[in-house]
């Protein structure tokens, strides 16, 4: 019941919207067929708007990399009757020049904010042969964006008692509430743990992972002059962005955490890099590279049953 509460409040901040963003701003990667794009006789074609995909790659890759769900979970797994939720909160550092963030606030003018919020609810439940499945729902703070993700995790080796715990993970994530912007984000990580036990009464638990982020940015047809309209070519304003698909947006991720267990209750907090440099869309070998890199830190607290 608190969870709904929690969701419902923060979902009403969403609707507020200084996050939402306006793709058109960044300017149109290729030329347009009208300047005026009012129907005014003569009007000729518009070119492409320097550095445009460019900025489409930056601006998607960070969201991507900001929306990697928050688990926060060690590599043992809850066990077959074992099942976890947890409040989670997400703060990316964003490193983004001011024209590479389309905000309804900023208007690719003004200065971005220094950190998204990212609040989420994240529920993990065990299988049984060392299995488990995760799921996620996050929303960054006055938007209407949210990310639905999921992991399956297996632990390789756990419940040794002079070994760490070992896991491979996968994880995706799809973004939704965006206007033009179509973005996914896909990844798998090793993590390692250790569980100590403190006077009998809770247990401290350092992490670690390393692993693989990839994200999918595509956009649709986008309105590159939405104050303007030609009745005779509605479409000649418009125009998609060139695509960044899974295997071509490849960026490795780093983070380590720490988790105090006692009884039901479960805090965590974690720190994690992400980092790489891709071309700035697919099929075009020549295309310039963007380095990306972003930092972020999380906290949660929790119930283990």
């Amino acid at each position: 019941m608190r969870s709904g509460i929690f969701i419902l409040l923060l979902a009403g901040a969403a609707n507020a919207g200084p996050n939402d963003l306006q793709l058109w701003r960044l300017g149109h990667p290729d030329s347009l067929g009208c300047t005026a794009c009012n129907g005014s006789p003569g009007d000729v074609p518009e070119p492409g708007t320097p550095g445009a995909q460019a900025r489409f790659h930056r601006l998607s890759s960070t969201l991507g990399l900001a929306f990697v769900p928050p688990f926060q979970d060690p590599a043992a797994t809850t066990g077959q009757a074992g099942f976890e939720v947890g409040l989670s909160s997400s703060q990316a550092l964003l490193r983004i020049g001011a024209d590479a963030w389309p905000s309804e606030v900023t208007q690719a003018i003004g200065a971005p904010p220094g950190m998204l919020l990212l609040p989420a609810v994240t529920v993990r439940k065990g299988l049984g042969g060392s299995l488990e499945l995760g799921a996620g729902f996050q929303w960054l703070a006055y938007s209407r964006m949210m990310a639905f993700s999921g992991q399956l995790r297996w632990a390789a080796v756990e419940g040794l008692e002079n070994a760490p715990d070992v896991a491979l993970r996968a994880w995706g994530t799809r973004v939704v509430g965006t206007q033009d912007l179509r973005l996914w984000s896909l990844g798998g990580d090793a993590l390692v743990s250790k569980s100590f036990g403190i006077a009998g009464m809770m247990k401290l638990q350092p992490y670690g992972l390393f692993g693989v982020a990839m994200v999918n940015a595509a956009s649709v047809s986008v309105d590159f002059k939405p104050g303007v309209e030609d009745p005779a070519q509605p479409a000649a304003d418009d125009q998609v962005f060139h695509a960044a698909s899974f295997y071509n947006n490849r960026y490795w991720r780093a983070g380590a955490g720490m988790r105090l267990v006692t009884g039901t209750l479960v805090v965590a907090v974690e720190g994690a890099m992400a980092w790489g440099s891709n071309n700035i869309q697919d099929g075009a070998t020549a295309a310039p590279e963007n380095f990306v890199r972003l930092w972020s830190f999380s906290g949660r607290i929790g119930a283990g049953f």
